[in-house]
């Protein structure tokens, strides 16, 4: 460890260290302080290395009774002292005369410990008193903290302060413990999320599900991805559980919502059972959420007829069902979603429409098409409408977690699936009830999905419009650049509060860089992401170049042509 000194401790708070650093002294023997550049060289078996002082992301360690404390900078400031009056009067009677003089300080905070032996163990059971030394961190501990933490050899990118250096993360506890993406648009999230996923896929066995709402990863990771764009997708109706299709049916605050879902459970429950298919599947039973085939116009018609239904009366006169007109509501709300062409896509599948066919659905939902594997699936949902969007990324979720569950089960061992959530806050939101039935699957896997080897990735630009319940699941925090006031605060409350000081430097990031916080790293860690190749089409439009190009004329006819279809030929 350095042992070249650069200031002393003279504050300490609850989760902050302020340091003051010292002029810079060299003798023949000895050499300590910090000059006007800012940068000292520290000793190495190498040599000498340079190493920048007060850099927002750097670290400087602190003495303790036993070992070190590591400590990451969070902000660097000068201030004019003044002399006391002791110091002028001594001068006076020196004939001297004294000027105020800068001091340049450090505000840091803790992140871990260092013991004699050099191992580092995250946290500090004791913090330093005032006058303790501060000592500058050469490079070569750093990158020996990274490696003893990461499980194996991953990284996402260079330290921002040593480019040199590797960011090194441990995968699995980014994954397994879930994650966030935070930052504002334009800080780099899709260039981030693609070379996170590029690097994923030198993984063998990798299988990786991302929601795309904007058609960005199309071509980002080529052959390894399959894009199922929503014009091919198909989430058939009788892979939906009983809830899932009852909140596609039923208006819970209608008076006739209880004998509407007593109704639907009990046709549902024979409409199954008797498909002479499911008869053949050798299921010891069938119930209302068993994933099998059912005739879903078969059940309406029987709702029709409840709803029509007359029954002999008194002095034989015919009367009303007990049903009568129960269903009416019911019936023109499904039959509206019917004749949408936007739900086709549920309730109208063309190619999975038999229960027999729920394998090659799973198959290519999970990239494992036999012959034909992929590592990422890439879910364009682009071309989706908005109130069809929460029921389909509600359903995937759900099945992806029903699987993870059921093969645990099966064979008593994990298939790790991971799932990326592009633009989470518009699907998974808190405030907005049309987003439920997506939330509530989400807030599952957050939730539980660590058991049966699933994880959750959120990437989203609104961090405080997104599920508290998924955010306080998430044990990492990959933050872009944060500007606004708000969700910098709302952040800073999702953090421990020992490294919520953090906070401070999101403002700063450059596009592409990050700090990631949490579990997967040893410390918080100021990274320059690497570039992806192909980089995701999200880049901004140049109005500049685009308007000084020659006038071009518009093919509106083709562009509203493929408007009206929802389909770009």
């Amino acid at each position: 460890m350095s042992d070249y000194q650069i200031g002393k401790v003279v504050g300490v708070s609850g989760d902050e260290i302020f340091i003051t650093l010292v002029d810079h002294e060299q003798a023949q023997d000895f050499e300590r302080g910090v000059p006007d550049s800012m940068t000292v060289h520290v000793t190495s078996p190498a040599g000498p290395v340079p190493v920048q002082i007060g850099q927002p992301g750097t670290f400087v360690m602190v003495a303790l009774p036993a070992g070190k404390l590591l400590c990451m900078v969070t902000g660097v400031e000068m201030r004019e002292s003044r002399p006391t009056a002791t110091e002028i009067r001594e001068a006076e009677g020196r004939g001297e005369t004294l000027l105020e003089r800068a001091t340049r300080g450090l505000s840091t905070i803790p992140v871990g410990t260092l013991d004699a032996a050099g191992r580092f163990e995250r946290g500090a059971d004791v913090l330093p008193t005032v006058n303790a030394q501060a000592f500058a961190v050469a490079p070569s501990l750093i990158d020996q903290v990274y490696a003893s933490y990461a499980d194996g050899d991953f990284a996402i990118g260079t330290l921002a302060m040593l480019p040199g250096q590797q960011a090194k993360i441990n995968l699995d506890a980014f994954l397994t413990r879930h994650a966030a993406i935070l930052g504002q648009t334009g800080g780099g999230k899709s260039w981030t999320v693609a070379s996170l996923i590029q690097k994923m896929c030198a993984f063998p066995q990798s299988t990786i599900v991302l929601f795309d709402l904007h058609g960005e990863y199309t071509n980002t990771f080529g052959d390894y991805a399959d894009v199922i764009s929503a014009n091919d997708l198909e989430l058939p109706y009788w892979l939906m559980n009983s809830e899932e299709l009852l909140g596609l049916m039923v208006d819970r605050s209608e008076s006739a919502a209880p004998n509407q879902i007593a109704s639907f459970k009990t046709l549902l429950q024979n409409a199954k059972e008797n498909n002479p298919e499911n008869q053949a599947l050798g299921l010891n039973k069938i119930t209302i959420d068993t994933p099998v085939h059912f005739d879903f116009e078969n059940i309406l018609e029987q709702f029709r007829l409840l709803d029509t239904q007359m029954v002999p009366g008194a002095n034989n006169k015919e009367k009303q069902g007990p049903l009568f007109g129960q269903f009416s509501r019911l019936l023109t709300r499904v039959e509206s979603r019917l004749s949408d062409r936007r739900y086709d896509l549920i309730f109208n599948p063309q190619t999975y429409t038999s229960s027999a066919s729920m394998e090659d659905l799973f198959r290519r939902i999970l990239g494992e098409k036999i012959n034909d594997r992929k590592k990422v699936v890439v879910v364009d949902l682009s071309p989706v409408p908005f109130d069809v969007r929460s029921s389909v990324i509600s359903l995937i979720l759900r099945c992806l977690f029903d699987f993870a569950y059921w093969h645990r089960r099966v064979h008593t061992t994990k298939f790790p699936i991971s799932v990326f959530a592009d633009e989470a806050h518009i699907y998974l939101n808190d405030n907005d009830p049309a987003t439920d039935a997506a939330k509530n699957s989400a807030e599952r896997i957050a939730k539980e999905g660590r058991k049966y080897g699933i994880s959750l990735t959120v990437i989203s630009q609104r961090p405080r419009e997104v599920s508290a319940t998924i955010l306080s699941q998430c044990n990492s925090f990959l933050c872009l650049r944060i500007s606004n006031p708000e969700d910098q605060s709302y952040v800073k409350k999702l953090l421990p509060d020992s490294v919520r000081g953090v906070t401070s430097m999101f403002s700063t990031l450059r596009r592409g860089e990050c700090i990631l916080l949490g579990d997967s790293v040893m410390m918080p860690t100021r990274i320059k992401v690497d570039r992806p190749d192909p980089v995701p089409e999200s880049d901004d439009v140049s109005f500049y170049t685009s308007w000084n190009e020659p006038p071009l004329d518009v093919d509106f006819a083709r562009v509203l042509h493929a408007w009206r279809s929802q389909e770009a030929v």
